[in-house]
């Protein structure tokens, strides 16, 4: 027989020794002693029944996903022993669903069945005898009558002895039935075991291929925003072509890319010391998509008005203008699009940009003109999604985090943006875009289109200037210490500086600083398990510790163990509002 036949015999087996327990309770009710044995013998059939159901919701788990039909799954458990059971197509899908198991299942399957039947055999008698002491009680008078003179006193002595041998193998029996149950217990629960580690091994597998298939689409992703966005930022620094570039500055939207189709928002600036004077321009938000892709999104016709105000800056650390807000902020988060939107290019836009002559004559209508370098061109499309502020009115995610700080960013929002700060990294590390280590004070938010101040918190920029050209020499070391530093204190909600550990040990400057920040964070990393959960705790964990040994696959590795876990971070948080 086949392994699929001997697991539907078991099936038929159980009914039998049902029907042999209802068989002896009829006798023992006509025989006036059920009395005595009556909860020996509930207890009993609760035993069969009991095992008879767990056998059956193992068979259930394990032909549901061969059946495409859960009915035809229930006929199969009704009819034990049926033509369905013989199907050699479903005895196919057995082997392949158990693999390496599939023997092990069905000898578990064959000692249980004779376990059963010795079950069966423990609690059967001569049926033939009993059942004629039952018929000779059903009609008492007439019985007596009738086999008086006909039955031998031979025989009515052998069915009494077979009678009463029954009554007393049952009362003495249960520790044998005890034992037998044990067995069926045992066997039921190796199945059980059997059939899940075989389903999570197989889940794991099959998990294995997908998760390296999303790895790889990713990493194509990235790799592609990396060139492009690379290349953008020299095609914007070859088109300046005047003496002030020093002041000129990019803002780009950090977003979480998986599409092959491409398109960059971008705020240019013009943000001079207070004693430069006027400045022709100010702000102006873009739409950078290719030519050959058509992937940005239809902007407003942008119509701005020239700007001769002034601009009153702070530098800070790096070089960037920031002020405090001077009011709390309403808090508002929108997520990334889930697709590029199309538009339509105009062929006839000069290729010849000289941008910031072109900004300050404010000439231009729907599209300013293409910018290229190394072979790739980028669209340039005004836009006017955001208000326009002075140039320096933004705020840095140090000041969000900051005790300082009015506004309330919460977890969900907090963990938002470290998805998009993780996936920033792999797609702008080693760009002129992110020449060191990304830190808190590098991220921007920028006002919207709004009455109201709001911060969009699903929006953060990074801002880069046009000072100096980008080389080689500028990247930093393949390292993730910065990114490690800004996952833990999203996760926590305060900055690295005001941790208390920290605190105990000086300020520092350069090395000195990144050594003792670096200390101060690795202790700090051991609470986010409990702060932020596994995923997290494993992210933040791989950029310290998990880095070093990925110099030359480094952006699939942070793909698997930073993006990838942060991801079923905001899963979690998605599921939760559904």
């Amino acid at each position: 027989m086949s392994g699929l036949e001997i697991a539907g015999v078991l099936l038929g087996t159980f009914p039998l020794i049902i029907s042999g327990l209802e068989h002896y309770r009829d006798v023992a009710k006509v025989a006036g002693f059920f009395w005595q044995v009556r909860k020996k013998y509930q207890k009993c059939r609760s035993d069969v029944l009991y095992h008879e159901l767990i056998y059956k919701r193992n068979l259930k788990e394990l032909l549901l996903p061969l059946v495409s039909d859960s009915e035809e799954v229930n006929r199969l458990i009704a009819e034990p022993g049926g033509q369905r059971w013989n199907s050699e197509a479903l005895q196919q899908k057995l082997e392949e669903r158990l693999q390496e198991s599939y023997s092990l299942y069905i000898e578990i399957v064959n000692d249980m069945n004779e376990t059963a039947e010795e079950l069966r055999k423990e609690l059967s008698f001569d049926q033939a005898a009993i059942q004629d002491k039952v018929n000779r009680a059903g009609d008492a008078k007439k019985q007596k009558q009738q086999q008086a003179g006909k039955q031998s006193r031979t025989a009515s002595m052998k069915a009494n002895v077979d009678y009463q041998m029954f009554r007393v193998k049952f009362s003495l029996g249960e520790s044998v039935r005890e034992e037998l149950f044990a067995q069926l217990k045992q066997y039921n629960e190796r199945l059980e075991k059997l059939l899940g580690t075989s389903d999570k091994v197989s889940m794991l597998q099959s998990g294995s291929i997908q998760s390296g298939k999303n790895t790889s689409v990713m990493e194509t992703a990235f790799r592609n925003a990396w060139k492009k966005s690379d290349l953008l930022f020299r095609a914007l620094q070859n088109a300046w072509n005047c003496s002030c570039q020093q002041y000129h500055f990019a803002n780009l939207r950090l977003e979480h890319r998986t599409l092959s189709e491409i398109c960059f928002e971008i705020i240019l600036m013009f943000v001079a010391p207070s004693d430069h004077g006027n400045t022709p321009w100010a702000w102006e938000e873009l739409q950078c998509g290719q030519l050959a892709a058509h992937a940005c999104a239809s902007p407003k016709v942008a119509t701005r008005p020239t700007n001769g105000s002034k601009t009153t800056i702070r530098q800070n650390s790096h070089g960037l203008t920031s002020i405090l807000p001077r009011r709390a902020k309403t808090v508002a988060f929108s997520l990334p699009q889930g697709a590029v939107p199309q538009i339509e290019l105009d062929s006839m836009s000069h290729h010849d940009v000289e941008l910031c002559k072109l900004l300050s004559d404010n000439r231009y209508g729907v599209c300013m003109g293409v910018i290229g370098h190394d072979g790739e061109t980028y669209h340039l499309h005004p836009s006017t999604k955001r208000i326009q502020h002075q140039p320096n009115t933004v705020i840095t995610l140090d000041q969000i985090l900051s005790d300082d700080f009015d506004g309330h960013v919460s977890r969900r929002q907090r963990y938002a943006i470290a998805l998009l700060l993780a996936s920033s990294v792999a797609q702008l590390q080693f760009t002129p875009w992110l020449r060191t280590g990304l830190t808190k004070e590098d991220v921007l938010f920028l006002p919207s289109e709004s009455e109201n101040d709001v911060v969009p918190y699903g929006e953060p920029f990074i801002r880069q200037g046009f000072a100096a050209p980008f080389t080689e020499s500028d990247a930093s070391d393949c390292n993730f210490y910065s990114l490690g530093i800004l996952l833990l204190e999203l996760c926590f909600g305060k900055r690295l500086e005001d941790y208390p550990l920290r605190r105990r040990h000086p300020a520092g400057e350069g090395d000195t600083k990144n050594a003792f920040d670096l200390m101060a964070a690795l202790r700090w990393s051991a609470a986010v398990v409990d702060e932020g959960g596994g995923d997290y705790a494993s992210a933040v964990k791989w950029c310290f510790t998990g880095s070093a040994n990925s110099k030359q696959q480094w952006r699939s590795e942070i793909i698997r163990n930073v993006i990838q876990p942060l991801e079923h971070c905001q899963q979690h948080f998605n599921a939760a509002l559904t």
